[in-house]
């Protein structure tokens, strides 16, 4: 079964316009942002720029202890709520059998999205984020190809 895919830039109100988001480089939080909460791309930049402090062309640091700290003090991102789905630093594990061994494993983007069929999410992988959306992902294409991305960080949007 193949996975649905939508490029971020075609996602995204005004990112293929945006003479900010042709500039920028490493932005994959202000994308994940922008697709999640239905923003458009300047405005999503800006909320990033000045929420989790993040630098032009750089890439975003700290991004989910922000996060979750904006969701315990019930902060919203364009009137969204977040719900935190990993608690902090622990990645989303989960046991199995194996020759009736049980074996710990890591949920990979694939098996969250059957495990999270509906809803809208930021995903955080290695050094990467994205959004998935009623089981679409919404990134760069290697965030719909790459299926075995073991999965770090969970926010549920609004």
């Amino acid at each position: 079964m193949k996975t649905e895919y939508i490029s971020s830039t075609e996602f995204i109100k005004g990112a293929k316009e945006s003479p900010l988001a042709k500039s920028e480089c490493s932005d994959c939080v202000v994308r994940a942002i922008a697709s999640a909460a239905e923003m458009d791309y300047d405005s999503a930049h800006q909320f990033v720029k000045e929420k989790f402090k993040r630098k032009n062309r750089k890439g975003t640091y700290g991004f989910g202890v922000t996060m979750n700290l904006m969701s315990k003090n019930g902060e919203k991102i364009n009137g969204k709520s977040i719900e935190i789905i990993t608690e902090e630093y622990s990645t989303m594990l989960y046991y199995v059998m194996v020759k009736g061994v049980k074996t710990l494993r890591s949920t990979t983007t694939s098996s969250f999205i059957k495990r999270y069929p509906k809803g809208t999410y930021v995903v955080t992988v290695n050094r990467h984020a994205f959004t998935i959306k009623d089981g679409v992902v919404i990134g760069n294409i290697e965030d719909g190809k790459k299926m075995k991305k073991h999965i770090q960080g969970v926010w549920k949007i609004g």
